[in-house]
């Protein structure tokens, strides 16, 4: 634990997290910085991480170098590809993203960025208390008013501050009255990933070298193609792996299972509709594909109270990176520049100023998130490309 002044009026917190995927680590991040005590309490063991590509744009990595997060940067371009041919349409060059926004756009494998934030909570190194994190507690219910929380093992825990990032069917979420309205998206999703050492053993187009998000799709195409087909592809882990997000109609698919951990699917599952149009080189690759998850989509409506979870389509890639925003705010609005720390009444005026930045903030991203499933150029950035103007021709 390294030195850090901290003001005579700030009260170290003890700090309940619940979930700990990428927005629960983050919090833990974000707090342990800020002085507190941290524990996290995981529903299931971390062997059954998604392993998929995660974006994190400047808004996240921003965080991530502010509480020494050991990343790497990545610093890609986005090519728009012709569903049917591969052809490059457009070009996104990002060479100047880091100048505009100050911090390099990262894609990581999401099971690296979920051991780094793990690593980084829980190290004995670096600034604050090694958070701790139990696994296998599954919440069962909240006592906000007396701080409690109660798993489905029968144990309860005491904190001053109960943190909840336990997913879309939130238990936290339920107890504190907030219902969500939500319903199943018109677009489903599958998660998959390519080896980079199968795709030079079998003689693949390989694309890992290249530091690139490629799309395919995404707009109403050939012959009434809607624009629920989207191919999302980007490298990860050091080029070693391929990652791709295979977009359809919902009604395509056949797995509507809900939980937390999905069997691998057979790739004919993906190849459903117009995949048979698809692109040979990518038809291929899919085909020889690992970790083939299924991912069901919801379009939630914004909540009439914030809560630290805020569900959204994946189409402006910003999940990661509102989590981070989030779990941010925490630390800076229960560090020792501001006098929240002191009691009760203190954590919950803290929590309203918590609601009052961050509530209108993500419920613009998850409205544009919405707007970006129907039309591609909504995506933050796509406004300047013209390889969709031609509708059809895409």
């Amino acid at each position: 634990m390294s030195s850090h002044s901290i003001s005579s009026s700030f009260k170290q917190l003890k700090v309940a997290v619940i979930g700990g995927g990428i927005g629960g680590l983050a919090a833990a991040v974000a707090l342990r910085r800020a002085g507190h005590q941290v524990q996290v309490f995981e529903r299931r063991d971390f062997n059954v991480e998604v392993g998929a590509s995660i974006s994190c744009a400047a808004n996240g990595t921003q965080w991530l170098r502010e509480w020494n997060v050991d990343i790497p940067d990545m610093k890609p371009v986005i090519l728009m590809r012709e569903w049917e041919t591969g052809r490059v349409l457009n070009t996104y060059d990002l060479k100047n993203y880091e100048s505009e926004w100050g911090n390099v756009y990262n894609m990581f494998h999401r099971q690296d960025m979920h051991a780094t934030l793990l690593q980084t909570a829980t190290s004995e190194q670096g600034q604050g208390s090694a958070c701790t994190v139990v696994v296998d507690h599954v919440c069962k219910s909240v006592d906000y008013e007396n701080g409690e929380v109660t798993f489905t093992n029968g144990k309860t825990i005491r904190a001053d501050l109960i943190v909840g990032a336990d997913g879309i069917r939130s238990v936290v979420r339920s107890e504190i009255g907030i219902v969500p309205d939500m319903e199943s998206a018109p677009q489903t999703c599958y998660r998959c990933n390519v080896k980079t050492s199968d795709v030079e053993k079998l003689g693949l187009v390989n694309y890992a070298p290249e530091p690139a998000i490629q799309f395919w799709g995404g707009v109403p195409g050939k012959n009434g193609r809607s624009q629920y087909y989207k191919i999302v592809m980007s490298p990860c882990s050091g080029g070693e792996v391929v990652s791709f997000y295979c977009f359809m109609p919902t009604e395509l698919t056949k797995h509507r299972e809900e939980g937390f951990t999905f069997k691998e699917v057979p790739v004919e599952d993906m190849l459903q509709g117009r995949y048979n149009d698809l692109d040979a080189d990518c038809v291929n690759l899919l085909k020889n594909s690992i970790e083939r998850m299924p991912w069901r989509l919801y379009v939630h409506q914004p909540y009439e109270r914030f809560y630290r979870a805020h569900p959204m389509m994946p189409h402006q890639s910003q999940g990661a990176c509102q989590a981070i925003e989030d779990a941010a705010a925490l630390g800076i609005i229960f560090s020792d520049k501001y006098n929240f720390t002191q009691g009760k009444s203190y954590v919950s005026a803290g929590l309203h100023v918590y609601e009052e930045v961050r509530k209108p903030r993500a419920t613009r991203v998850q409205s544009s998130s919405a707007r970006a499933t129907e039309n591609l150029n909504e995506r933050i950035g796509f406004t300047s490309l013209t390889a969709h103007d031609g509708g059809p021709s895409c």
